[in-house]
């Protein structure tokens, strides 16, 4: 065959001869249509396939806002909790504070309270092992306990120029475990200069 024959179009076809809707005719253009043989059927809309990239997008954000909301309410939770640490406890360890005994509840009878002979110790006795007493009932307990061994120590001829005095445990060394009363005589006016014991 010679060049020409392969360029020349085919002859053309009668409208009456056109082929049934459907049917594809080699190098026959049906009217409306694209070239015969050439188009492909349009595929059908695919709803699953279509909305799976959709999806998986909403899935990667929905994740992301997730973590990003766990991260958030942990960073909170921990600043919650060392505020609180600060405020409670600070930085710093616990003051621990020890109680320790006064010298004047070591005091035995005959033992000068001071130099000068400012007062001198004639007994002392243990208060019962129950509550605190509280400062009005600890005087009084002081005060008779006191007085009933005054006359044993005393020298009689100086019970005129001499006072009672009294030293009992306050709450806070009641709670340390002293029960002890010191009881004192002390001179009416000016210091005592010799014992007072009888």
């Amino acid at each position: 065959m010679s060049s020409q024959a392969a360029d020349t179009p085919p002859p053309a076809v009668p409208e009456d001869n056109l082929p049934a809707a459907g049917v594809k005719v080699p190098g026959v253009k049906a009217p409306g249509s694209e070239a015969a043989g050439t188009a492909e059927p349009a595929e059908a809309a695919d709803p699953a396939g279509a909305a799976e990239p959709a999806r998986a997008g909403r899935r990667g954000r929905g994740l992301w806002m997730a973590a990003l909301f766990i991260i958030a309410a942990l960073a909170i939770v921990g600043g919650a909790i060392g505020a609180v640490g600060a405020l409670t406890h600070g930085f710093r360890k616990p003051v621990t504070i020890k109680y320790r005994e006064s010298a004047v509840f070591k005091l035995r009878a005959g033992d000068c309270v001071s130099t000068p002979h400012e007062a001198e110790v004639f007994a002392t006795f243990t208060l019962p092992d129950l509550a605190w007493p509280g400062r009005p009932a600890g005087r009084a307990e002081a005060s008779s306990g006191c007085a009933s061994r005054l006359t044993r120590y005393l020298n009689p001829q100086l019970a005129t120029s001499l006072t009672l005095s009294y030293v009992f445990p306050d709450l806070v060394a009641w709670r340390a475990g002293t029960r002890t009363v010191v009881c004192e005589v002390r001179a009416t006016s000016g210091q005592l200069t010799g014992s007072v014991r009888g």
